[in-house]
């Protein structure tokens, strides 16, 4: 009862942010408004979440993990951006390589002065941040071959609600209520779902991003481990398998169920890793 008294109120305040502005983007009426305030909405959201939790921050962090509302403003930014301009994958592609590899930098900061020469923070800097443009990659097809609208969100959520989980049993329940807020955005965002609206590429960015932020922040600061961190990333990957049965309502069960294989693994791994409660 203490953990839910911890984590929902910033899961709801997250969802009910997100929601309005969704709704403002269904007043507004052009789907350009509505492609460009999705990412708005749930990066706002998650900003408003994580400063409930952990209050307001100066800049620079002296936790680096509170770097993580301030990539969710931006990569709303830089998603709403992608929709109102006209850019190739590749384009797309490579300034989300250096937006991570920036937010990677702030992320991994006392690793780099406590922990890793020159030459392991380069490659551990360049690795993570092609992990993250793979996982946005990943991210960018589910928004081009939903079955419904419905499916992206429904997809996104069973991927919060794992690495919750994940977090959870690795010990950090800071980590865990991040990403029940990052939940709580998703879920809000199906006020668009309802109207039968798509999220659009415009969430890509800022789903990828914090997804992949939370994940490297329970590898390095507390007791992930890596192969679970990795199937709960690229569990998204599993809907992209071509399934054509007679039902959309089959079809989005199908592949939702097709993720939450690895994300229960990943959950099984993170259990199996999971620090002694005995003291």
């Amino acid at each position: 009862m203490f953990l839910l008294k911890q984590i929902l109120p910033a899961t709801i305040l997250a969802m009910a942010v997100a929601a309005g502005i969704c709704g403002i983007a269904l007043a507004w009426g052009t789907e350009r408004a509505r492609s460009a305030l999705a990412p708005l909405a749930m990066g706002v959201a998650y900003f408003v979440g994580h400063l409930f939790i952990v209050g307001w921050v100066r800049i620079p962090p002296s936790d680096t993990t509170n770097w993580l509302p301030f990539f969710a403003l931006a990569s709303a930014v830089l998603g709403a951006g992608c929709t109102v301009v006209s850019l190739s994958r590749w384009t797309r592609a490579l300034i989300f390589a250096l937006v991570s590899a920036g937010a990677l930098t702030l992320l991994l900061k006392p690793k780099f002065q406590y922990g890793w020469s020159l030459g392991q923070s380069l490659i551990w800097v360049a690795g993570l941040a092609c992990a993250m443009v793979l996982l946005a990659v990943v991210v960018d097809g589910l928004t081009w071959r939903p079955a419904q609208a419905l499916e992206m969100p429904v997809i996104l959520l069973a991927t919060c609600a794992g690495t919750f989980g994940a977090l959870m049993l690795s010990g950090s329940v800071l980590l865990a209520q991040f990403a029940a807020v990052l939940g709580g955005a998703v879920f809000g965002s199906l006020v668009l779902s309802a109207r039968n609206v798509a999220l659009g590429r415009g969430i890509v960015p800022l789903v990828s991003l914090l997804l992949g932020a939370l994940l490297v922040s329970g590898y390095f600061f507390a007791e992930l481990p890596a192969t679970a961190a990795v199937l709960l990333g690229f569990a998204p990957i599993f809907a992209l398998i071509p399934i054509y049965p007679q039902s959309k309502l089959l079809t989005l069960g199908v592949r939702a169920a097709t993720v939450v294989i690895p994300i229960l693994l990943a959950l099984f791994l993170a259990f199996r890793a999971s620090p002694s409660l005995d003291y």
